[in-house]
């Protein structure tokens, strides 16, 4: 009896050893699964905040990159002989001026020399730029040099050596950088277009090492050529950071996220080589990213400039800091992800000493989102409070670029066949294919998706900061 007893005891013993063996490696795979779980959760939020973080250095590759397939180099400039068409693909830019950009590198030739012609016969206007993105110096009209020309020295980061007289001194955080520049014609006749090339040429850049006999600079008119300089916003995207994180040097401001780079497999010295599943994760997390900047525009466009309205001055509250977006208390990556991604080549102010005012709008007068495959009509009043003169550019809502394939991207008071109403006023209409009668006053939209425009205005007047002339919204007309 004894032994039966002693038998029923050992096999339930056993027998609870077993379940909790079983309830243990239960445990375990739950614990692990959930581990699993929470480090994937975190790497997919740590790349959404890599890529806000990591915007403006990207996409100042990603046009940087257009630049050297166009056939330039370092130091090379290359130029619009006319105003660009749709194939210029970078976010925003103008469809008025003749644009002058110039990349260089600090690492690879030291010193830089910047030498700007006196605005004669043309005006010249525009930023000189890290690789953040950031405006360090205004050139030309509203700059240092005041429109009267001059030579800025670009330092690269900690740079101890000896800085000749004679310069505008620019300081820079990044090895990379470069400028854009615009030439203004003062009309659109041949004359004062061709006055216009004539002033770019003057542009030189050179390292301060050569100055004593700099070397012939070359110029490449990239008009009609497709330069691709959209970032394209993929899991391709965190291979980019990758290469600007080992390319750059690390500034203080952003050693924090330096760890959070590493827990996504970025990490400056290191070959960037991410598995299958992260790769995964960074597919989700840059449409998140993305998604994310989109609800932030539209919630930055509020409070509209004039009231009753739907027209926006966009970033506005970051001229503040001179879009450098640090101030004493923190880095607002999330304003500068929004700013770089509908814009770059920031300028440093927007008051009324500043060449050039932009307001922009994404919808129609009952704020409704301005749509493809649908005609809209603006009427812009008498008076443009511009000195100089005004444009109406229309852009993809998805890229901010031009869009594709679109014959008429702009429309501008320097064009003399665009019509005027007796009052001065002007009706411009926006649609797939032109209105009849109205192909001068036409700029097109595409025949599907979401598109938005940039009013610019060439030399402000008061009128508009004192909001006493007022523009009108854009109306659906079918």
């Amino acid at each position: 009896m004894n032994k039966i007893i002693m038998g029923a005891i050992l096999i339930l013993i056993m027998s609870c050893n077993q379940n909790k063996t079983k309830d243990g490696i239960n445990d375990n795979l739950k614990k692990s699964s959930n581990s699993a779980n929470i480090k994937d959760n975190l790497k997919h939020s740590r790349a959404v905040e890599a890529a806000l973080w990591g915007i403006p250095i990207v996409a100042s590759d990603a046009i940087r990159q257009g630049y050297l397939k166009l056939g330039a180099n370092y130091n090379d400039i290359v130029y619009f002989s006319k105003p660009a068409d749709w194939k210029f693909q970078t976010t925003t830019p103008n469809a008025s001026t003749h644009y002058i950009y110039s990349a260089y590198s600090t690492k690879k030739d030291g010193p830089i020399v910047l030498e700007v012609p006196a605005a004669v016969q043309a005006g010249i206007y525009g930023q000189l730029c890290d690789m953040w993105d950031v405006p360090l110096a205004i050139v030309g009209g509203g700059g240092d040099d005041k429109g009267k020309g001059g030579k800025y020295l670009i330092l690269p980061p900690d740079y101890n050596g000896n800085i000749p007289t004679g310069y505008f001194v620019v300081r820079q955080n990044t090895y990379g950088g470069f400028w854009l520049l615009r030439t203004i014609a003062n009309s659109n006749s041949q004359e004062d277009q061709d006055a216009a090339i004539s002033l770019l040429k003057k542009i030189r850049l050179y390292p301060l090492s050569k100055a004593a006999n700099p070397p012939q600079q070359r110029f490449i008119d990239v008009y009609g050529k497709l330069w691709d300089g959209y970032p394209k916003m993929d899991e391709t995207f965190y291979a980019i950071l990758a290469k600007m994180v080992n390319e750059e040097t690390i500034i203080p401001r952003d050693m924090a996220m330096m760890n959070i780079l590493r827990s996504v497999g970025i990490e400056k010295g290191k070959e960037f080589k991410p598995d299958q599943e992260t790769t995964a994760i960074f597919k989700s997390a840059i449409k998140e990213a993305n998604d994310y900047i989109n609800i932030l525009l539209e919630e930055t466009l509020v409070p509209y400039f004039w009231e009753s309205t739907h027209w926006s001055i966009p970033t506005s509250t970051n001229f503040k800091t001179e879009f450098s977006f640090q101030d004493a208390n923190m880095l607002d990556y999330d304003a500068r992800a929004l700013a770089n991604f509908v814009a770059w080549a920031p300028p440093k102010k927007a008051d009324k000493s500043a060449p050039t005012i932009y307001i922009l709008s994404y919808s129609d007068k009952t704020g409704s989102p301005l749509v493809g495959g649908k005609t809209y009509r603006l009427h812009v009043p008498p008076n443009v409070p511009a000195k100089q003169y005004w444009s109406i550019t229309v852009y993809d809502y998805t890229t901010a670029c031009f869009i594709k394939q679109a014959p008429i991207i702009s429309l501008d008071s320097y064009n003399t066949k665009t019509k005027k109403n007796q009052d001065g006023s002007v009706d411009i209409y926006f649609s797939p294919t032109a209105p009849k009668e109205q192909e001068n006053n036409w700029v097109t939209t595409g025949k599907e998706g979401r598109w938005f425009v940039f009013f610019r205005l060439y030399g402000p007047d008061k009128t508009f900061f004192d909001k006493s002339w007022k523009m009108n919204d854009i109306e659906l007309v079918n």
